[in-house]
């Protein structure tokens, strides 16, 4: 057993040393947690929280994996640090996991670059896109969420997510001085269910063979110019955006970059390593997509650790190995954070943990359409494996959401009619942790190994939750 642990001393120090994100000082409230355990937080009273956000839905495997608990144990024996510029074993058989036992049937694949978080990744890709075209501008998309860092800010287009300040008793936004957009331009979602550019799918369809969404992400490129856009990056469904495309976008943006000459950067942080139910989210949408640099963190180590990590093309390998790259950074391919990566990914490789969250997402998609027939304020269901989209409504015929301003909120002033909190705070009321990012939409998932029993219980206090909020409208 550890030492007592005095909760009331640890929170007198958060009130005192720790700004808080999400809340103002006065808003927040301490949400103590003693340890993990599965697909569960537990709190120093011993209540168990079914955990359905699975953190930022990154714990693919569930928390404290006794096989990743191990190795990083193991690690901690044999290493204090080294930095990326010496090998160790861990870090070679991580690249080699990737790249010949998981994508081992695809050509395209050459050689990555570790770092230490998924907004990292996004940053190197553009930055390795830049060098390797020598075009400065990279194409993003409306409600995109690449990360913190600064030039994945300049990609983020879901308001939120562009490190804002908001008043807590007033309307005040306040977005970081100087921090713009950059050499990003922004693109159009692939939502159907409220198109920004004004259509309605399927019908949208017999336009032409392009989705509209597709031809106005072209016809923006062309007016910018292919011989100054280097990239466009794209997540295979947005994850604090949290939207699922149609089937035919992926490999329809995949066609236009091929066309265009442009590269083609698959943001897989979050959808990587099965939560669609693939190995990675764009083999959903075609087993043939061919990214030319990819980002991937996350579910790398199950968020055991914090590591991510870059993979590009053959082609671009090659021209990166004919150079000398004077970057780097202290922490990537810290050899604990590369053991706990190592051992994650031969569990998810022994265990086939994409088809398990494939087969979950069957069994939890089946509950939450049942739930959609039965409840007024669900206007859609979306998802695949542990990734789901529940967009709620004050109306379904009409699809008018609870907020008008939706995925454009700054979130200021009172919040605390967003349907998503108060989800979260009926669906609390059963100890499960369920809700969303964004005002009318839920972001559902769990750990990939998730139980039948416990998506039950997740199914049962999300019908709670729904049922009050059916009687608010």
């Amino acid at each position: 057993m550890g030492k007592a642990i005095d909760w009331k001393e640890i929170a007198e120090w958060d009130e005192k040393y720790i700004l808080k994100c999400h809340y103002t000082q006065k808003e927040y409230q301490m949400a103590a947690i003693e340890s993990t355990e599965g697909d569960y937080l537990i709190t120093p009273d011993g209540t168990r929280l079914l955990d359905f956000y699975n953190q930022l839905y990154c714990v693919n495997i569930g928390q404290r994996n006794p096989k990743v608990v191990a190795a990083i144990k193991e690690a901690v024996d044999r290493y204090g640090f080294v930095w990326d510029h010496y090998t160790t074993d861990y870090k070679t058989k991580v690249a080699k996991l990737i790249i010949e036992d998981i994508l081992g049937d695809q050509d395209w694949p050459g050689k990555l670059r570790y770092v230490n978080s998924g907004g990292e990744a996004a940053e190197v890709a553009t930055m390795i896109a830049r060098l390797y075209t020598g075009k400065a501008l990279i194409a993003t998309r409306e409600h995109a969420y690449h990360g913190v860092t600064g030039g994945a800010v300049a990609l983020n287009r879901v308001f939120a997510g562009r490190n804002h300040l908001s008043g807590g008793n007033d309307m005040t936004i306040r977005q970081v001085p100087g921090q713009s957009a950059g050499n990003a331009f922004v693109c159009p979602m692939p939502f159907c269910y409220r198109c920004s550019i004004g259509h309605t799918y399927p019908e949208c369809k017999s336009s032409g063979t392009q989705l509209p969404c597709v031809l106005a992400t072209e016809r923006l490129i062309l007016n910018h110019g292919v011989d100054q856009v280097a990239a466009i990056i794209v997540e295979p469904a947005m994850g604090a955006g949290t939207i699922m495309p149609p089937d035919e976008y992926l490999s329809q943006i995949y066609e236009m970059t091929r066309r265009l000459g442009i590269l083609w950067i698959v943001d897989e942080v979050l959808m990587g390593f099965g939560r669609l139910g693939e190995w990675f989210g764009h083999q959903k949408y075609g087993k043939d997509l061919k990214p030319d640099i990819m980002c991937m963190a996350k579910g790398i180590s199950s968020s055991s650790m914090p590591c991510g990590a870059v993979l590009v093309s053959k082609k671009i390998a090659d021209f990166m190995d004919s150079m000398r790259w004077n970057h780097v950074s202290t922490f990537a391919a810290h050899p604990i954070a590369m053991a706990a990566a190592e051992a994650n990914l031969e569990y998810m490789i022994e265990n086939d943990i994409p088809r398990m969250a494939k087969k979950a997402g069957e069994y939890f998609g089946a509950g939450l359409a049942e739930l959609e027939k039965k409840h007024k304020t669900v206007g859609l269901v979306m998802g695949a494996g542990m990734f789901w989209q529940v967009e709620l409504v004050k109306n379904k015929a009409t699809r008018e959401p609870f907020i008008p301003d939706d995925r454009y909120t700054g979130f200021a002033g009172d919040i605390s009619n967003f349907p998503t909190g108060i989800i979260a705070r009926k669906c609390m009321e059963k100890n499960v942790l369920l809700g969303g990012f964004v005002p009318n939409t839920l972001r559902i998932g769990a750990s990939l190994t998730v139980s039948n029993a416990d998506m039950d219980k997740a199914l049962g206090a999300l019908d709670y939750a729904l049922t009050y909020l059916d009687t608010l409208v």
